[in-house]
């Protein structure tokens, strides 16, 4: 497969840096299920494979911004030569929001207007698995003896529910940490040295707490609010591997209680954590992008995150003067090994009734998992390619030279035991309001450790009672 053209790469990358990560922007258009855009067009889901002699696709993505910029110059590449010598035409279509537009369909059971792939972000695999016409990639690898690439093993897993994988990793992120090493030296701390755990975190709050006269705070140690995206990786990671829920979180089978009250995985996060708010340094109040945005301009110093805040700190950074290291996320206790877990997105195959079509969309997955399409995408957006060939390309080779922070985010998923997983709880929405609720009573010392875990878990599985008895299991 041939090698990208460095200046298309370039004008990619710059857009990306400016952008911060793009990934969810709607700079490409937004369209509804039917009239649907890919760059302005509008497209179908009829083909003219027929007339025409050629296997039209249609792929929904949900990448915008730059992200989806180099996403279509993947996709016009793979048309000009891989899928004209394989005679397959793909013709890329951005949904912001794919899952919903596709379940629009699914209600609708209009499947002739299915696209033939689509891109859906990691929670999803239990809806997916339920969708008749998804084609399991697990399939389609075992019968292909020319599949050789090395996919990580804890994305294999991200995408396999009740033992079997439907979908192909598409582009994976995980959770890291960053520190202001100016800050830290400016504390006293050694700016060569992270914390390892949430106990060492607390150790170092106190000191980067800068407090002004007049009782403004000038600079928190970090903002952070307890919330689903933190205790997927704070909860599962604990141990060997841990569960937020029964049936390995949702994976190997229909979630129906917490498990986190019983084992102990919450009050243990919880005790560890009121360590680091006791200080006064937490900022622990939330949202959007608020914890990216406050370490950029200095308020605080240190920043859980995912890959996607990398270039944007790098930016800022620069033009606010301060020097920065990533290291893996902290642990809750420094026995943990299970690390961290995977997120991202995936691309299902979705059955037309066409063998055609779904060897097609094969032969484009394969095409895309490829170490020069990882390259071309994650050297641009900043995600972590799912194919550990990579590696190997020389170009990502020298990529990561210069960049060597980008590495961090890799190696934790590779080194992370494969059953740390997000949770797929069928009531995802509703523990993310609940978490996000409790936290906050938490962090503002209105309730005990053991109140808010009771909260929590009690919260939790009257969702999980009432979603399961409305939607009973076959």
């Amino acid at each position: 497969m041939r090698r990208f053209l460095t200046s298309i790469l370039a004008v990619a990358m710059s857009a990306s840096l400016l952008a911060g990560c793009g990934g969810n922007s709607t700079s490409s258009g937004t369209a509804a299920a039917g009239g649907a855009q890919s760059g302005g067009t509008a497209a179908a889901s009829g083909d003219s494979s027929a007339s025409s002699g050629t296997t039209e696709l249609v792929f929904w993505h949900n990448r915008g911004g730059s992200a989806g910029e180099v996403l279509q110059t993947i996709v016009d590449d793979f048309n000009a030569n891989a899928g004209a010598e394989l005679g397959i035409h793909i013709t890329a279509v951005y949904q912001s929001d794919s899952v919903s537009a596709f379940k629009t369909l699914v209600q609708a059971k209009d499947t002739s207007n299915y696209p033939d792939l689509i891109q859906i972000f990691a929670g999803d695999v239990e809806y997916m698995s339920t969708v008749e016409a998804v084609v399991p990639v697990g399939d389609l690898m075992a019968k292909d003896d020319s599949f050789d690439a090395d996919i990580l093993e804890s994305l294999l897993t991200t995408y396999t529910y009740n033992g079997t994988l439907y979908s192909m990793p598409f582009h994976a992120s995980t959770m890291g940490f960053f520190w202001n090493k100016t800050a830290f030296a400016e504390a006293g701390l050694d700016p060569e040295t992270p914390p390892a755990t949430i106990d060492d975190m607390a150790k170092m709050a106190e000191k980067l707490l800068k407090v002004e006269s007049n009782g403004t705070v000038s600079q928190y140690a970090i903002t952070l609010a307890v919330s689903n995206v933190y205790l997927n990786h704070w909860i599962s990671g604990q141990g060997e591997y841990s569960f937020i829920g029964d049936n390995e979180a949702g994976r190997a089978g229909r979630m129906t209680k917490v498990t986190f009250d019983t084992d102990g995985t919450m009050a243990k996060f919880l005790t560890e954590w009121k360590k680091v708010l006791d200080t006064g340094a937490v900022q622990y109040i939330e949202s959007g992008n608020q914890a990216r945005d406050e370490f950029c301009s200095g308020l605080s110093a240190m920043l859980c995150s995912s890959n996607s805040a990398l270039g944007s700190v790098t930016t800022m950074s620069k033009e606010m003067g301060f020097d920065f290291g990533v290291a893996p996320l902290p642990k809750v206790s420094e026995s943990d090994s299970g690390s961290v877990a995977p997120g991202g997105t995936s691309v299902y195959i979705l059955n037309k009734g066409d063998e055609a079509k779904i060897q097609a969309a094969w032969d484009f997955i394969k095409f895309w998992v490829a170490p020069e399409q990882q390259y071309a995408f994650c050297s641009v957006t900043g995600t972590v390619p799912v194919n550990e060939q990579t590696f190997d390309y020389e170009p990502m080779k020298e990529y990561v030279e210069e960049n060597p922070y980008f590495v961090v985010f890799y190696d934790a998923l590779k080194n992370s035991n494969p059953k740390v997983q997000e949770h797929l709880a069928p009531t995802q929405q509703e523990f993310t309001t609940i978490f996000q609720e409790v936290g906050a009573k938490f962090s503002a010392g209105e309730i005990s450790v053991d109140e808010a875990v009771e909260e929590m878990a009690s919260r939790c599985n009257a969702a999980l009672d009432e979603y399961n008895e409305a939607n009973p299991l076959n």
